[in-house]
Parts: structure tokens; sequence; C-alpha cells
């Protein structure tokens, strides 16, 4: 194969191109003007005190995040038919367009259904999307208050004429180190929403 060298002319016409390219996509991902996200890094939600348990049964709280990553949480369960299957196989899409930028991320999602979501059944669930998403459960009237406290309304599972009603939230909360939610992606966010705001984030909440 032949090759052709470059003058120094066509040299900088390609790099102040490539250069103009990079600002415009960096420019081009804007937190405030999303609108498949909210903002809330300039009055974010304090980190809720509940403690609840991971699915290898260590104690877990909000304040335990990743004291030097972003933490991508979720409230949902492992039978509902679409939704969560989907927000979940989104963020993983997302993360495997971000890169490298995706070792700065964890990724949890909080069942909305702990009794029947066991700590085996939420391992395995989530196994099928990454098996480094973290799993947590806990008590389900405190994982109302946790869902509350970040202004995700759900409620308790209850059962109406012979169907087992679950809710579960559809925004994908962004947590800072020390469990404070400081941004969230809209319910039925696709990947290619979410991916080019990630190292956006990351440059404004770390």
């Amino acid at each position: 194969m032949r090759t052709r060298r470059l003058t120094p002319l066509r040299s900088l016409t390609v790099a102040s191109a490539a250069a103009l390219f990079a600002l415009t996509a960096c420019g081009g991902a804007d937190l405030a003007g999303a609108e498949h996200y909210t903002d809330l890094s300039d009055q974010p939600m304090a980190a809720s005190g509940i403690e609840l348990a991971t699915v290898e049964g260590e104690p877990w709280g909000f304040t335990d995040v990743a004291d030097d990553r972003l933490t991508l949480l979720f409230f949902g369960y492992t039978s509902c038919p679409d939704v969560c299957p989907m927000t979940m196989a989104e963020i993983n899409l997302a993360l495997d367009q971000a890169g490298d930028d995706a070792d700065r991320f964890d990724v949890v999602m909080v069942s909305s259904d702990p009794v029947r979501d066991t700590d085996e059944q939420l391992r395995s669930w989530l196994d099928r999307f990454d098996p480094g998403f973290q799993g947590v459960r806990g008590d389900v009237d405190d994982t109302v208050r946790a869902a509350l406290d970040y202004g995700v309304p759900i409620d308790a599972p209850e059962e109406t004429e012979g169907e087992y009603l679950v809710t579960h939230g559809g925004r994908i909360l962004v947590l800072t180190p020390g469990g404070e939610a400081a941004g969230m992606f809209a319910e039925g966010v696709e990947a290619d929403q979410i991916a080019p705001l990630l190292p956006v984030l990351l440059t404004e909440l770390l």
C-alpha cells in the first residue's frame, strides 16, 4: 500500500480541522441544554440516609458510593417486562460507547420488589447486562423512602384482584461521591443520548 506524505500546509489544515471537530464535539454535549437530562448540580438532592444491603449480603448505604467515580442509580425490579430491562440495556450500551470513561462510573440497581427479587435472582438478572453492575435490596418500606428521598415516586408492591402490582422509577440518577444526586436522565432515555453526556458529567462533577 502506498502512503502519501502530507505537506506542512496540508498537515496544518487537517490538524486544524481535527481540533475544531474535537471542540465542537465536546461543546455539543451540554448538560443544561439536554432535554433528556435534568441538571441539579447547583442544588443537588441530599443523599438518602436509608441503609440497605448488596446482593452479596454486605451493608450498603447511598453514602457508600465510590469516592472517585460517579454512580448511575436506578430503582427497578427483575420481573419488569419492559422499562427495567430496556433501561439497564441502554446504560450498558452507553458505557460501551463511552470507552475508557466507563471505568469511572458505577451502576447500581435498587430492587423495588425485594420480596421476589432474592439476592440470587437480582445478581443473575444483572449479569445478563454486565457482571459489574451492583444489585441492592432491603426492606420494601425503606426502599420506598429512599426512592422518595431522591424524588423517585414508587410504592410498595401490592396484590390486587389476583395481580401483583409493582412500581419502579423510570429515571436514572447520577450520584456524586457522598451520594448526592447531581442530575437525572429521563425515563426512556437511550444510549445515544446518555453516552455523549458521560464525559461531560465526569468533567463537571468529579
